[in-house]
């Protein structure tokens, strides 16, 4: 699932990213804003960001504990001065279908990957 989901990310599919969710799942992109409730509101918000061409690597393997895990991103960002990169770390829960129903995504400039 994780692997999926940055896949589908790395690619600027919105579509695909939100189908990886379950009706219900909320989202929480970074942590600490406003949590979105729901396919609808998660694919809004992952509209936004398709055009920028960012690209996720996985760091490391993923800690699994029940129905959560969580793994590290290495996020490179392109700007007019260079690819701009950090990590973060998402905190994800599945539910029984195997469908994200939780992320919290805790971005962290400084750290470079």
């Amino acid at each position: 699932m994780c692997d999926a989901y940055i896949a589908a990310m790395t690619v600027g599919d919105p579509e695909k990213t939100a189908s990886l969710f379950s009706p219900t799942a909320t989202h929480e992109e970074p942590i600490d804003t406003p949590v979105r409730h729901g396919r609808d509101e998660i694919f809004a918000f992952l509209d936004q960001y398709k055009d920028l061409g960012f690209k996720l690597t996985r760091l490391g393997p993923v800690t699994v504990v029940g129905n959560r895990g969580a793994f590290q991103v290495r996020v490179d960002i392109p700007t007019p001065d260079g690819t701009k990169s950090m990590t973060a770390t998402d905190l994800v829960t599945v539910d029984d279908e195997g469908l994200i129903s939780g992320i919290v995504v805790l971005p962290d400039a400084e750290a470079t990957p």
